[in-house]
């Protein structure tokens, strides 16, 4: 009987051990996820309403993990201010994934950083010319990695956005 007993509990610790897994595992899958899709989802709305790609602004440089965005200014009325322009950083520091707006005077948008996704194992902007000035497409790889128990969940989502206002 004890033994009978021993033997039902070790298999319903065993089931409870490996549905536990199972939760960790499935919950680490949807967090990158949903991290890489919405971090994807920023870049691409900023770029489709760039003017265009920088080579530098303000102490960052672009290239294959930094993004430099130049967006006409908006007024309160939400309407574009000619010749004024807003600045858009994306870039990684450590493993997040930052997305910084430097508003011109005039503009109504909201300066400020915003972490994007963290847990960043890999990230790629690759630009359809090599001429800055001349950037219409940015096409962008995004790896994010999470621990899950005994092992690690990765996942690696691109996209890619013209530039409709160059």
């Amino acid at each position: 009987m004890i033994a009978l007993f021993t033997a039902l509990g070790m298999v319903m610790v065993s089931m409870f051990l490996s549905q536990t897994r199972l939760y960790k595992t499935e919950t680490a899958n949807f967090n990158i996820t949903s991290q890489s899709m919405a971090a994807l989802d920023d870049i691409d709305n900023w770029v489709r309403t760039a003017n265009q790609t920088l080579v530098s602004y303000e102490g960052y440089n672009s290239g294959s993990q930094v993004l430099i965005l130049q967006v006409q200014s908006v007024n309160i009325s939400n309407q574009l201010i000619a010749g004024t322009f807003d600045y858009v950083v994306f870039y990684l520091s450590g493993t997040d994934l930052l997305r910084q707006v430097v508003p011109n005077v005039a503009s109504v948008r909201v300066a400020g950083l915003k972490k994007l996704a963290s847990n960043v194992s890999g990230l790629i902007f690759t630009y359809n010319n090599i001429d800055f000035a001349q950037v219409t497409q940015i096409d962008t790889s995004l790896t994010l990695t999470e621990s899950a128990g005994f092992q690690n969940r990765t996942i690696t989502q691109n996209s890619s956005a013209i530039m409709r206002n160059h």
